[in-house]
């Protein structure tokens, strides 16, 4: 099939952009005066707008400039946010600066049609130049983002679908109907794998225009101006969405990608990430429905069940599908792919709680249903017998010398990759600080000879 298809490229675009703006630790009392200042002004705005009666909300807003920029100041904000500014380039909602919370101060929506017709480099200093007016000690975060391409040459139909091969275990299927009827039937216009933090779409962007004229934007700005456009073949979007709770476990060449920047120099990374999470197998029609149905029929007539582990052999060895092999690079760049990563993170106390719940839970079965503190304490002491017993030391220091243990993987893991969350270095150093307290009281003592060894121990490898 591959040597009959040519696949055509015709563009590379971010689609979707949602940036979160966060004071910088040394935000002055200036700053914070200004912005919310500029909120609540804002917010008096967003109140008269609230007057106007009319049962589309997009409808209710009060015209603005700010920073030489018109804004209308919607009457609906968004959940947490004090006040909604919009335009036809993006969506700015603003929440006044507190101590009592840490959520971002300020949510950035971009319309995809500036994002194309501007390029997602200017589309962000075009916001940055207008933040920068509330002000400018902050960082970003990308809250989600949309790689995309559009391609010509492939049609997709319903059994493309189970020719990817994911880690994602959430599969949709769309359609749109070309009548109401349904007995006319249906016209199939793409499928979306995944859900949320990581997710593949597939749709007939084609089909989509013909139904959402406002979406037509993208054959004047992009379809047009690429020779290979033929207006007489359906155009595929291939889209991948990622959010921030994906982007914080990728590691890239400069560190997580963590910050708006790490994430804008790694897009080329980001799509060759995509492409080996969501992977297009070249299989015939009759090996899909055999690894849906998991049988196929003999030439006899016979039914022969498939076992999953033959199934899963011919997908791992099934080629590449020629789309795929066609859509490496984004941005004319074949990059290489982002490694994901799980962050070092200080214990929660929630670990705490759910632990104590399970040791109650335990001792109320043993215990028949009746609980006694008195049997309960004696656990405890047979349990510290027991590991003076076999370790030497009682539980409490056993304890400890596992949590050293656990900062020193956790150092040593940080040399490796440079990946530690906010918090950690602060827990390690309270934690070193209350062990050298502990010791110093008691070192000396014959029964703390070896608790305090393997203290030493560790503590030089830190």
């Amino acid at each position: 099939m591959g040597h009959f298809i040519k696949i055509k490229s015709l563009n590379d675009i971010v689609d979707t952009l949602k940036l979160h703006f966060y004071p910088n630790t040394n935000i002055t009392l200036e700053e914070i005066e200004i912005l919310n200042q500029n909120i609540t002004d804002f917010v008096e705005l967003k109140k008269e707008a609230m007057q106007i009666k009319n049962q589309d909300n997009q409808k209710r807003f009060v015209n603005t400039t700010f920073a030489n920029h018109k804004f209308r100041v919607m009457a609906v904000s968004q959940s947490s946010f004090n006040v909604v500014l919009q335009n036809g380039d993006i969506s700015i909602s603003l929440l006044k600066y507190s101590n009592r919370h840490s959520n971002p101060l300020i949510k950035v929506e971009f319309r995809a049609e500036f994002l194309l017709r501007s390029g997602y480099k200017n589309a962000i200093q075009y916001v940055k130049n207008i933040i920068n007016n509330l002000f400018e000690n902050y960082f970003i975060k990308v809250s989600e983002i949309h790689l995309a391409k559009d391609i010509q040459g492939y049609e997709f139909n319903p059994f493309d679908i189970h020719r990817f091969k994911t880690l994602s275990k959430h599969k949709t299927v769309f359609h749109n109907d070309i009548n109401s009827e349904f007995y006319f039937g249906n016209k199939f216009s793409g499928f979306s794998i995944g859900r949320g933090a990581e997710m593949l779409r597939v749709y007939n962007k084609t089909l989509e225009i013909s139904q959402k004229k406002e979406k037509s934007f993208i054959q004047v700005l992009s379809w047009n101006y690429n020779p290979d456009f033929d207006n007489t073949q359906n155009v595929w979007r291939l889209e991948f969405q990622l959010r921030r709770e994906r982007l914080k476990e990728l590691l890239g060449k400069d560190g997580l990608l963590d910050s708006l920047d790490n994430v804008i120099n790694s897009i080329s990374n980001l799509w060759t990430y995509c492409l080996e999470r969501f992977v297009f197998k070249h299989l015939s029609n009759d090996q899909v429905h055999e690894q849906v149905t998991g049988y196929r029929y003999n030439k006899d007539s016979s039914i022969e069940i498939l076992n999953p582990e033959t199934l899963r052999k011919r997908f791992q060895r099934a080629n590449l599908h020629i789309v795929w092999e066609s859509i490496r690079t984004f941005e004319d760049k074949q990059a290489p792919t982002l490694q994901r990563i799980k962050d070092i993170k200080k214990p929660e106390s929630e670990y705490v709680k759910n632990s104590i719940k399970s040791v109650i839970s335990t001792f109320i079965k043993l215990n028949k249903g009746h609980f006694d503190s008195q049997d309960l304490t004696q656990i405890f002491i047979d349990a510290d017998n027991e590991c003076k017993e076999k370790h030497g030391v009682s539980m409490i220091d056993k304890a400890r010398i596992n949590a050293l243990d656990y900062i020193v993987n956790a150092n040593v893991f940080y040399e490796e990759n440079g990946l530690i969350q906010y918090g950690f270095h602060k827990y390690k150093k309270d934690f070193v600080n209350n062990l050298h307290d502990t010791f110093a009281l008691v070192q000396n003592e014959p029964s703390n000879f070896y608790t305090f060894q393997e203290f030493q121990k560790r503590l030089s490898k830190l």
